[in-house]
């Protein structure tokens, strides 16, 4: 065998140990979804008590210092799924996709049978891009029979479908919904935005209309989205009419004030129009086209000092979006090349992507973590570190990080080192049977016989058919039971 291919073997069987801690791949981006809150409600009576305080926490928004709570109940019922899910729910409202993804992936190894558990997973994936992994575990979702699920999980569902653009599985789930709930506004919302998307805007507009008729008091973007379509039939005074109803409601979103904005100045209601513009201007730096949009407005007022002055932030701010984003898109072709050339076992070409996209973003984890892995396979530690100190750096809790922090360590026999990190995975992973050997053959190396025999024992119980695990408990039981045999054992003294 090639040296290549050893390292490609080893690789493919470290990325089986790493998935159990749950990373499928490398996550990239993360959008929020605005069912989970609802999601909680719905589902929150259906766990224990012990983990009421990180429940409690979570509804009131109080996301890290859930953490800690389901962190502890880790600890005393380690294959339990529930704080990994609820954790993985708390980390995804507040942005940290790396970790959220890995929360869920636990929360669906010790229980794969939960619909709501590969539910979120796929909405959290298909989020990152992972389109294949997501689909998978929604086929998993339909054969169990999604129709089992609650509203708020059908909900989630629908929008995963649509994101994942699987409109007709979307439009399906959103039928079901509205079967079971005709007096909800926010199917028939849902239900005209993939019309839309689809270009089917008279289909979209009826959806809309019927969910403003049922309700118009709190309804923004179902008149938001009714309003873009009525502005593009030139029905401008109903447009009009429509946008100030999701203005009103939502008074600080620059979105449908630049939109308001927009249609004003189409009527030649120029000072308006220049009024909501500026009221939308702080979102300018994310959406370029409010300056564009307010340079044209005072380009119809004559003030041609403003409007040169906003034509040349649109086209800074825009030029600079476009670069940040082939930049983006430059360092995700690489990262996906090389895990293309990974799968087709070419190792070489492999590193070689994972280095030219390291070195075109030195701030993205995602090459860092492969070529970390890939060294400390291959034996290359020192060269390991330099990522694995770079990774430390992106995102220091990162499960994945710091078990491969340990299994560095660990090679370089500095092993108070990896215990340090080793325990710190084993907080979030207590039932991962790869992290509690190589905890065991830390304390084994530190002579801590006793931490080192609970560890062994531990994954022999997680992992039983692991004949490694096995050998290590039963060498270190040997050599425990003969020192305590020596040591039990009395002197012979000679008489003099």
């Amino acid at each position: 065998m090639s040296l290549d291919e050893n390292i490609y073997e080893i690789r493919r069987e470290k990325l089986k140990k790493i998935e159990a801690l749950g990373q499928p791949a490398y996550p990239r981006k993360y959008n929020f979804s605005h069912t989970v809150p609802q999601i909680l409600a719905e589902y929150s009576g259906e766990t224990g008590e012990e983990l009421e305080e990180g429940i409690k926490l979570v509804s009131a928004g109080r996301y890290i210092e859930s953490l800690a709570a389901f962190t502890h109940f880790k600890q005393s019922a380690p294959q339990d799924s529930r704080p990994y899910f609820y954790s993985g729910m708390a980390l995804a409202e507040v942005g940290r996709l790396s970790a959220a993804a890995l929360e869920l992936q636990e929360a669906v190894r010790l229980a794969p049978g939960k619909l709501e558990y590969l539910v979120l997973q796929a909405s959290v994936l298909s989020q990152l891009k992972q389109n294949d992994d997501a689909l998978a575990a929604l086929a998993i979702v339909e054969k169990e029979g999604s129709p089992k699920l609650d509203a708020a999980w059908l909900k989630l569902l629908a929008e995963t479908y649509f994101r994942l653009w699987t409109t007709d599985d979307a439009l399906r789930v959103l039928a079901l919904l509205g079967e079971r709930s005709p007096n909800d506004a926010s199917v028939d919302f849902e239900r005209g935005k993939i019309y839309i998307a689809t270009g089917q805007f008279q289909l979209g507009l009826e959806a809309l209309k019927k969910s403003v008729e049922k309700n118009s008091d709190n309804n923004p973007g179902a008149y938001f989205e009714l309003g873009k379509i009525l502005y593009q039939q030139n029905e401008l005074e109903s447009s009009k009419t429509t946008l100030l109803q999701a203005v009103r409601q939502d008074q600080e979103n620059p979105d449908y004030l630049h939109k308001l904005g927009v249609v004003c100045l189409a009527r030649g209601e120029v000072d308006e129009a220049i009024s909501y513009l500026q009221r939308a201007e702080p979102g300018g730096s994310v959406s370029p086209a409010i300056y564009f949009s307010l340079a044209r407005a005072y380009q119809r007022k004559g003030n041609r000092t403003q409007a040169d002055e906003y034509r040349k932030k649109f086209l800074v701010t825009n030029s600079a979006q476009r670069e940040k984003e082939d930049h983006k898109q430059t360092v995700d072709r690489f990262i996906a090349q090389g895990e293309r050339k990974l799968d087709q076992g070419n190792v070489v070409e492999a590193r070689a992507l994972f280095e030219q996209a390291a070195l075109e973003d030195p701030q993205r984890w995602e090459p860092h973590g492969y070529l970390a892995e890939m060294l400390l396979d291959s034996g290359e530690v020192d060269r390991a570190y330099l990522h694995l100190a770079k990774m430390d750096e992106i995102d220091p809790e990162s499960v994945v990080g710091n078990y491969l922090m340990a299994r560095y360590y660990f090679a370089r026999k500095d092993f108070e080192r990896a215990r340090t990190y080793a325990e710190r995975v084993k907080l979030s992973r207590p039932a991962h049977s790869e992290l509690r050997g190589l905890l065991g053959n830390i304390y084994e190396a530190l002579g801590r016989t006793d931490d080192a025999l609970r560890e062994y024992g531990i994954a022999v119980r997680l992992a039983p058919g692991r004949a490694d695990f096995q050998e290590a408990l039963r060498r270190i039981s040997d050599s425990d039971q003969k020192e305590h045999s020596k040591a039990a054992t009395p002197k012979m003294v000679e008489k003099p």
